[in-house]
């Protein structure tokens, strides 16, 4: 018993530490595939073809949907044709229109105007879709029309603070054209194996692990309460014989409830 109690305390030492680290790099990997609260509410995404990279976006409650296969084009960052216009809340005038690679898609920045307003000026001004970035916020959007929208023949999406300012970073640092693919219904997911893991077999392990502990800290105790046998064997003997009892002594065993017999050692 003595050689499983060193055992299990090397397992206690070794496993514990190991099975923490593990867990902890489980939750690491789960935690790089759980959105963040940025992207809840999120029912699309925006897919960067030169570096396959994706961004979140809520596509907006009115003018027509991205078709099922998504909708492709060349991304344009309207402060840059037009510094004094990058919400988009006016139609494009600049002759740099002209030498957009066809079809493009318009990125502007929210505020100044409603939204539809925005998503108008750029359908007058040749986009085949707008991208409507959050400069403040980390939040996802409904974009709604105030007012009819029936006009409204391109699709919207809105992206947050995060995504706007990473898409920003992109148009700067990749050559121009930037082509994206405006994605819905590809958002992120949890897979299932990683939750099954990190809620249940990592608790059940550590939850072994006590209880492997509870268990030896229950027989260390109980043998703490034993008397050793070296003290055991030292006590006393008398042999018990029934004429020889004295009044005051009991004829029976205390503890098992027998009583005596002639010739039975007592301690």
């Amino acid at each position: 018993m003595a050689l499983l109690l060193n055992v299990a305390r090397q397992l206690w030492r070794v496993w514990v530490p190991l099975c923490l680290l593990c867990c902890w790099a489980l939750g690491v990997e789960t935690l790089q595939v759980i959105p963040s609260w940025t992207h809840f509410g999120a029912n699309g995404v925006i897919v960067i073809e030169a570096t396959n990279q994706t961004l979140v976006d809520r596509a907006a409650a009115f003018g027509p949907s991205l078709p099922k296969s998504g909708l492709a084009g060349h991304v344009q960052w309207v402060g840059d044709l037009d510094p004094a216009n990058e919400a988009g809340c006016r139609p494009l005038t600049s002759g740099r229109l002209l030498a957009l690679a066809e079809p493009w898609i318009a990125l502007v920045t929210r505020g100044e105007c409603s939204f539809i307003n925005k998503i108008r000026a750029m359908q007058l001004s040749g986009a085949q879709a707008v991208i409507v970035g959050d400069p403040r916020h980390d939040t996802l959007v409904t974009m709604y029309a105030s007012g009819g929208s029936i006009d409204i023949t391109i699709p919207s999406v809105f992206i947050a603070r995060t995504q706007f300012n990473e898409l920003k970073a992109l148009l700067a640092l990749l050559p121009r054209p930037v082509r994206v693919r405006l994605v819905r219904g590809q958002i992120y997911t949890l897979p299932l194996t990683d939750v099954i893991l990190v809620t249940l077999l990592s608790p059940t392990v550590m939850l072994a692990f006590v209880y492997l502990l509870y268990r030896i800290r229950r027989y260390q105790q109980r043998r703490r309460d034993l008397a050793p046998v070296e003290v055991v064997a030292s006590l006393p003997t008398k042999t018990f014989f029934v004429v020889k009892r004295l009044p005051n002594e009991p004829d029976e065993c205390v503890i098992c409830l027998d009583e005596y017999v002639d010739e039975d050692e007592l301690r």
